[in-house]
C-alpha cells in the first residue's frame, strides 16, 4: 500500500472519531464503531506505517529503501549514467518527504488511539 493511501486512510480514521477544530459541528459515531476502529482499523494503520518506515530505512538489500536508492544512484553514476542519477537523487528526496509524512501519520493514529480506544490498545 503507498503513502498516499495510508494516508488517506488515516484521514478518513480521524474524520470518523475525532471530528473536526472549525466552526462545523463535530462528527459522533456510535461506540461499537469506535470499537470496531480501535480493534481493526488502528491496528492496521499502525502496522503499514511501521512496515513502510522500516522499508524506507531499510539496508542497502532491502528493495526500495533510502540505502538501495543510494547504492543505485552510485552504480549510475560510476557507470557514466548521470541521468538516471539524477533520477534516483530525486526519488531519495521523496523518501525523505515519505518518512514525514509517515511520522505525522503515525503521531495521529497515536493521538486517536489515546482520545478514543483508551491508549492500551
Amino acid at each position: 500500500m503507498n503513502i498516499a493511501k495510508i494516508g488517506g486512510l488515516v484521514a478518513g480514521l480521524l474524520l470518523l472519531g475525532a471530528g473536526t477544530a472549525s466552526a462545523q459541528e463535530p462528527i459522533t459515531i456510535s461506540p461499537e464503531k469506535v470499537q470496531k476502529i480501535c480493534s481493526e482499523r488502528v491496528p492496521r494503520v499502525e502496522s503499514k506505517v511501521k512496515a513502510l518506515t522500516d522499508r524506507i530505512n531499510g539496508t542497502a538489500e532491502t528493495l526500495g529503501s533510502k540505502k538501495w536508492i543510494e547504492q543505485k544512484a552510485a552504480d549510475a553514476r560510476k557507470s557514466g549514467n548521470t541521468a538516471r542519477a539524477d533520477v534516483l537523487d530525486a526519488r531519495l528526496k521523496l523518501r525523505d518527504a515519505q518518512l514525514g509524512k509517515l511520522s505525522k501519520a503515525s503521531e495521529r493514529v497515536t493521538k486517536f488511539k489515546s482520545e478514543h480506544c483508551g491508549g492500551s490498545k
